[in-house]
């Protein structure tokens, strides 16, 4: 198995790399802020490693899932992890982030031999433990075929949709469309009370009629108990939309632009809280 250097051992992060180990992948990975996560898959069989360029010096790949475009570059185009990473290894760069910082880290890469693929996730933080993530890849067809066994480790399914980049893209169409799903789902189970219907009801007719979304029937029941433990958290959630409203430029998005003004009204207070929080602005519980 391939040596694979692992960066990110946050909420989405930790889980994915618990199935490479045990999977029986060679990790290995360094201590960022918190070392819990690390020595958790110290426990597991990884080496920890003094630095980030010591963990990615001689892996074969190495996989980030991150915040955003900074910590992408802060870490990847880093003097100590740039020059640590061997000509012919792949980078999987897992992270939502926009698609130019995708392509400007993997143009920088590929003077030095490294092959660069695209591939952030959907599925949260359930489809992370459970391997069932959905894989939005961006790059050569070749190169996908080469990693497609780690991928298969953490997704059930995986979809090419162009050259670097492209995931990042596609990722950021789907976050338009699964906020705005969510938040006139939120208004449903408000609407639905209104009128004297019970929601659980209301979640089962309409599942089966076209007003159904994955957002509705994955979200209901936070909706509905104003449960906000956070699974992807509202903090993200304003992140992604802002990479999208960045790149469609001059083009008119005004859903999505409605739905970020929302989630900037929740306030600082629920940035921590699952998006969802944001549905106590349209009356339902929690407001």
């Amino acid at each position: 198995m391939k040596s694979t250097a692992f960066f990110g051992l946050g909420r989405m992060g930790l889980p994915m790399a618990r199935r490479l180990a045990a999977a029986g992948y060679p990790l290995r990975t360094a201590v960022h802020k918190n070392p819990a996560p690390a020595e958790e898959l110290r426990s597991l069989g990884a080496a920890v490693s003094a630095s980030p360029g010591e963990a990615a010096a001689g892996a074969d790949i190495v996989i980030t899932i991150l915040p955003a475009d900074r910590e992408i570059e802060g870490l990847l185009l880093s003097p100590e992890v740039f020059g640590a990473v061997k000509p012919g290894a792949v980078i999987i760069e897992m992270s939502t982030g926009s698609p130019g910082c995708a392509k400007t880290v993997a143009g920088r890469y590929a003077a030095r031999g490294v092959r660069f693929f695209d591939a952030p996730v959907s599925g949260g933080v359930k489809g992370a433990a459970e391997g069932t993530l959905t894989v939005i890849g961006g790059g050569s067809p070749e190169v996908l075929e080469e990693i497609r066994p780690v991928l298969e480790k953490m997704a059930a399914r995986i979809f090419l949709v162009g050259d670097v980049g492209a995931g990042k893209a596609v990722k950021s169409i789907n976050q338009i469309m699964v906020s705005a799903n969510t938040m006139i789902a939120a208004e449903a189970v408000s609407y639905a009370r209104r009128l004297g219907i019970d929601p659980a009801r209301m979640l089962e007719v309409v599942s089966a009629s076209t007003g159904a979304s994955a957002a509705l029937s994955a979200k209901f029941d936070k909706l509905v108990n104003a449960d906000y433990t956070p699974g992807f958290t509202l903090a993200l959630m304003k992140k992604d939309l802002k990479i999208a409203l960045s790149e469609a430029g001059d083009l008119p998005l005004p859903v999505a632009n409605l739905v970020y003004q929302l989630l900037l009204m929740a306030g600082p207070d629920r940035e921590n809280l699952d998006y969802t929080a944001a549905a106590g602005l349209l009356g339902g519980p929690g407001g």
